[in-house]
């Protein structure tokens, strides 16, 4: 503790600093927003730096803030003007019409796609918004080139998966929550994402991230204002959820409130089969599973944030979950066992958080999570031992983060930034069954855990072409008898050498670590067959990943990854070689070795048609050689595919038709040969009342393409084979209205990542 206290007072100890970003506005004579200005952002000797183009409000941004600069705007129908300053504010810049009239003229240009901004690629999310039919921030991420939606998370082509940021913040929602958040905010109201194949440290993440940053206070939208919405989702039964967010916003304070009901119902199943050899014997294994799940969830936010200064922000801010009534179902029959397994859960989440950022590059602040979750299982079985059981398990986890960031903008276009965090989790498990012959699998275990970190970094822009940032951060993490020390460096190299050529080279490395209750140990039955059980000795794997990107013409864009992740994990079915019984479990791999190619290629026709298609094709190299008696060392070749169409059928009224489909060849993961999956999704959108409604219905998984998913194994002794059956195909009705202008306001991630059973 006295060493973290050292370090937070290093962070907190700084010099007067300028911000690292510069915001404007640019308006016409009679104070209303000009849209698609130039703006150039040159040095104080007129040396050119950056440019931008003003979003449909006005604004503009750049990434960088040099002491002294000259701004020049140009438009069309404007005269040009050149502005000198200094400062992150440059203010609003008023524009004087051209003597000339032009007569009833229409001009047509396309904005860029994408912009690189020091380490960052910056999409013009309200330019995806309006070219693709979304209806809130989450479908406006999918938009992103290279970023899927795979078994329900996010991954960014060539990484994985990725981290989500809103604002630049620290994060402190779960990855569920942030997704429900997103999912409830208007497109309309995301400025822009910035996707970043390396974080920098300050961002509180290791890895690629996308940064979503929020629209933030304008003049002229003080009062209240929010948004309802709700859906209706057909599957095998109903489901659905509504909500509703309020803001007041003022030019000191901002006050926001959010409630949200989410009624969700799931079915899922498998054939499984296998010829499972036991002490010489093989057995032919025949076992169907087929169970469903609903919950009920409700998410409440209340935050608040203080302005004194146009620099400075203090926020506070509480985040609630509770599922009070979990309930999962899931019977399995065949040759071996004939079982009823009976699941309620009560979960919930509380977090807390405060945060101060001050003008002169300081930003700290600490959060505390509190998660707990009951689990009840009630189990029976005719054909095997046991035959019926009770077990409850319970998880309490308490965690405390606190974190400081400094940043300074140096003489000569250098940058310095370093800060510090210290987090404490304290995870306490158990699990007990109520047969007395079972009191060998009961279970209980208390995780006191603490990570250090400190690090330091710096951005360089060498010239106008050249531009260089890196990072080290240096961490300590004690959990039980584990001790270790590791660094973290990421890089990001940007070569420009005209507006139309591109180029970044990044790397980064990250450390992913076994959730709590898989540490534990514990045992959980999920028929008379398989069992999944929990691996006290589990280490946390690492991963260093390369990246290099071209973009020609601010859209195309080509892209080469490499990684490597020496120790991976991830559960997989391992069928026991001295019991008739499959588990399923984690264990250390030797690594898995990726090589990724991705091409993103949009296309449009006139106004009707506006296309986008990715391509990736992936080398994947896993490989355990001591995987039980089953060591394994496989590579293959996998290709995918994304397509997505959005058609105007007609501007008034505003109606839109969208049809996406994505493909993915066979592929390999541990011992697992996977087989083709594909699907296709289609939407239609009428938006009325001035923008301001929108009714919309989806229908995911037209051909049922997920429900066909083949995983087979021949390894060995290790010979079986599951259809997995998802049941994704749905219908979608949704709803939404906003007023006074809404504004969603920004939250924070808790990471319960490593949480639940």
């Amino acid at each position: 503790m006295k060493a973290f206290i050292f370090l937070l007072m290093c962070g907190l100890g700084a010099g007067t600093l300028a911000a690292q970003t510069l915001t404007g506005k640019v308006t016409d004579m009679k104070q209303q927003a000009v849209e698609a200005a130039t703006v150039v952002l040159q040095a104080a000797d007129s040396t050119y730096i950056d440019a931008t183009l003003t979003d449909s409000l006005g604004v503009f941004r750049f990434g960088q803030c040099p002491e002294r600069y000259r701004l020049v705007v140009q438009h069309l129908i404007y005269q040009t003007l050149v502005r000198e300053g200094s400062g992150a504010n440059a203010g609003t810049l008023v524009l004087t019409p051209k003597d000339y009239a032009l007569g009833e003229v229409t001009v047509r240009g396309e904005r860029p796609l994408v912009k690189m901004e020091g380490s960052r690629l910056t999409y013009d999310v309200a330019q995806l918004a309006a070219s693709r039919l979304v209806t809130n921030a989450y479908e406006a991420v999918l938009r992103l080139p290279g970023v899927m939606e795979q078994n329900g998370t996010l991954t960014l082509a060539g990484t994985g998966a990725v981290s989500l940021i809103l604002n630049g913040k620290p994060s402190s929602l779960t990855y569920e929550q942030m997704v429900s958040l997103l999912k409830a905010m208007p497109a309309s109201r995301v400025e822009r994402a910035e996707v970043m194949y390396s974080a920098p440290p300050q961002y509180h993440v290791r890895g690629a991230a996308i940064n979503l940053v929020v629209k933030g206070y304008k003049v002229g939208e003080s009062g209240l204002q929010g948004e309802v919405n709700g859906n209706y989702v057909q599957k095998d039964e109903a489901g659905g959820s509504g909500g509703v967010t309020l803001a007041w916003l003022s030019e000191r304070w901002d006050v926001d409130a959010m409630y949200n009901l989410k009624d969700r119902y799931y079915r899922q199943g498998m054939d499984f089969r296998a010829l499972h050899t036991v002490d010489g014997e093989t057995h032919d294994i025949r076992l169907p599973d087929n169970g469903w799940g609903r919950s009920l969830t409700h998410t409440f936010r209340l935050g608040t944030t203080y302005k004194p200064t146009a620099d400075d922000r203090l926020s506070l801010s509480y985040m609630g979950s509770l599922k009070p009534d979990g309930k999962s179902v899931m019977d399995a029959w065949g040759n071996v066992t004939n079982s009823h397994n009976d699941k309620r859960s009560d979960i919930q989440l509380h977090n807390a958080s405060l945060n101060y950022t001050a003008g002169f590059g300081l930003s700290a602040g600490v959060d505390y999570t509190y998660y707990k979750d009951e689990n009840t299982q009630d189990f029976t079985d005719t054909e095997s031992e046991p035959s019926a059981f009770r077990s409850d398990s319970h998880q309490r986890i308490d965690r405390w983060k606190v974190y400081a960031d400094q940043s300074h903008s140096l003489a000569k276009d250098w940058t310095l930034n370093y800060g510090t965090s210290f987090a404490y989790v304290d995870d306490r498990n158990s699990q007990r069954y109520d047969q007395p012959e079972m009191s060998g699998e009961n279970t209980e275990s208390r995780i006191d855990e603490y990570t250090y970190n400190v690090y330091a970094g710096f951005d360089k822009a060498f010239s106008p072409q050249w531009n260089l940032s890196a990072s080290a951060a240096v961490e300590y993490y004690r959990m039980a008898d584990y001790r270790k020390w590791a660094v973290y460096p990421t890089l990001s190299l940007n070569y420009i050498p005209s507006p139309s050529h591109i180029f970044q080279l990044s790397f980064s490395s990250d450390k992913t670590y076994p959730d709590y209750w898989t540490l534990s140990g514990s045992v959980s039955y999920l028929n008379g067959y398989q069992t999944s059980v929990g691996n006290t000795n589990l280490r946390p794997y690492s991963d260093y990943t390369a990246t290099l990107t071209y973009i020609w013409k601010n859209k195309y864009i080509l892209q080469a990854d490499y990684s490597y992740v020496p120790d991976y994990f991830m559960q997989m079915t391992y069928l026991d070689s001295h019991e008739l019984h499959a588990v399923y479990n984690y264990q250390n791999w030797d690594f898995i070795k990726l090589l990724t190619f991705t091409a993103v290629i949009p296309f449009k026709a006139g106004t009707w048609w506006d296309s986008q298609l990715m391509l990736n094709a992936q080398l994947k190299h896993d490989k355990a050689s001591d995987y039980f008696d089953a060591p394994f060392d496989h590579k293959r070749w996998a290709g995918i595919g994304q397509w997505t169409n959005t058609f105007t059928l007609s501007r008034k009224p505003d109606i839109r038709l969208e049809v996406s489909a994505f493909g993915q060849t066979g592929s390999v993961q541990g011992s697992y040969s996977i087989g083709a999956v594909g699907y296709v999704d289609a939407a239609l959108r009428y938006t009325f009342a001035n923008g301001k409604a929108m009714i919309q219905a989806k229908g995911t998984d037209l051909f049922n393409g997920m429900n066909r998913l083949n995983i087979e194994s021949r390894n060995g002794t290790q010979h079986f084979d599951m259809r997995v059956k998802n049941y994704e195909r749905s219908l979608t009705v949704s709803f939404s209205y906003r007023f006074g202008g809404y504004k969603k306001q920004e939250a924070k991630e808790v990471d319960t990542s490593r949480f639940g059973m």
